[in-house]
């Protein structure tokens, strides 16, 4: 059987035209894509707010351009500017605490509040000693007035009266001690001393409740003013003066 030239081409076992000496096809790459350059031709370009304007194949800006770009570049050198300056705060610097010395912590005031707070200490002691010592006849007293529960209140008075006494001598809470110094003896005045509708007598010189008149004002001296320079207020009192001037600086 003969092959003749077309069966060579036709047939399947054919070396072709792009075999190697071996019969390998040799791979074939597509071709490059023609790309049009007329599509990258240059335009005009805005890159940002700030950016310059490129104007291309114009040499020349026109004056609404040339005052955008003057615009741009003003704010551009005004930023610049601002992010170059030294960020410097004001501080405001807290105003020192200046601890004033009060009257009544120096001498002569702290030793008239102290000899007043002793007075004070020794008439309410006596008073309270009475009251708790003697308890029927502060009961009868009570009873008298309008004081509910006449045996209570007595013998509460009485161990006020006590502890405002030793109160006032350590000066320990003095403003509380003196409030109840006005209140037991203004109750004083007001329940049993003054319930008549005069508060004179006849032939008797002064007026009646004048001594707790008198007790019932120093209280409240005592309520406003503290217990002074002698006193354990006013070592408590120094000593958070201390503590807010360490934490201040």
């Amino acid at each position: 059987m003969t092959y003749t030239v077309h069966d060579e081409q036709t047939s399947p076992f054919a070396p072709a035209d792009d075999a190697d000496e071996f019969g390998r096809r040799r791979p074939t790459l597509p071709a490059p894509p023609q790309f049009d350059e007329s599509i990258y031709r240059p335009t005009a370009v805005i890159e940002s707010p700030d950016a310059p304007i490129t104007i291309a194949d114009s040499p020349e800006l026109s004056d609404e351009e040339r005052k955008l770009a003057a615009e741009r570049a003003a704010r551009r050198e005004a930023r610049e500017a601002a992010l170059a300056a030294p960020d410097v705060r004001s501080v405001a610097k807290p105003e020192p605490i200046v601890v004033t010395r009060r009257t009544t912590d120096r001498f002569l005031g702290g030793l008239a509040l102290f000899l007043l707070r002793l007075v004070v200490a020794a008439i309410m002691a006596v008073r309270g000693l009475e009251i708790v010592t003697n308890l029927p006849a502060a009961e009868a007293q009570f009873a008298a007035t309008i004081i509910p529960e006449p045996a209570i209140m007595a013998m509460v008075t009485g161990i006020a009266a006590l502890a405002i006494a030793v109160a006032l001598v350590f000066g320990l809470l003095t403003r509380v001690a003196g409030l109840g110094v006005t209140l037991i003896t203004g109750g004083a005045l007001a329940f049993v001393l003054w319930g008549n509708w005069s508060v004179f007598i006849p032939g008797r010189s002064g007026f009646i409740g004048e001594f707790e008149l008198l007790l019932a004002v120093v209280g409240l001296v005592l309520l406003c003013v503290g217990g002074g320079g002698f006193s354990l207020d006013r070592s408590f009192r120094k000593s958070r003066e201390k503590d807010r001037l360490a934490e201040q600086a």
